[in-house]
């Protein structure tokens, strides 16, 4: 039950946290191109910054519904370890409702920004002038891709499995 929903959203997550690492790589091109260019050229480019801001975004926003599935996320469970397991069981699909509820007004809000950014022709204020629809849709795409693995991992609990948890650093 629920297992080709489920699967599709690993699988668009899966294409999240690998555009989420290509972001990251980037992010080290722009840098290390920076270095170079004032090390040797004693010059600068002017779009760095912008652009390696904008990766950062779309890094972190592409990569939390990967760090959802794997249970990368910082979860407090002691209050589940000592509750019976029914209970434990019932607060955490509560909890995996009210992330989804939660991460759907956030992606609500970033579809909305770049639908406002697309309309108005909205741009940067910097030397490169970049249409912030492209970055925003990023984001609002990562933010929906995080409320659709809240979706999964509230589905996982309701056929039973139990979520991804990992190793904690103690």
């Amino acid at each position: 039950m629920f297992g080709p929903a489920i699967g599709l959203i690993d699988r668009l997550t899966g294409w999240g946290s690998l555009l989420s690492a290509l972001c990251l790589l980037g992010i080290l091109v722009l840098m290390m191109m920076e270095i170079v260019a004032r090390n040797l050229f004693d010059s600068s480019f002017d779009f760095t910054w912008d652009i390696a801001g904008y990766l950062m975004g779309a890094c972190f926003t592409l990569a939390l519904a990967g760090a959802m599935k794997n249970g990368l996320h910082v979860r407090v469970t002691a209050l589940l370890d000592a509750l019976p397991a029914r209970a434990a069981h019932l607060i955490e699909v509560a909890a995996c409702l009210v992330a989804v509820a939660i991460c759907a007004v956030i992606a609500t809000a970033f579809v909305q920004l770049a639908w406002l950014s697309w309309t108005r022709d909205t741009t940067s204020a910097t030397a490169i002038r970049v249409p912030l629809v492209y970055p925003q849709a990023v984001l609002a795409t990562g933010t929906v891709l995080m409320t659709l693995q809240c979706i999964a991992q509230a589905l996982r609990l309701l056929r039973g499995e139990r979520l991804s948890v990992a190793e904690a650093i103690e």
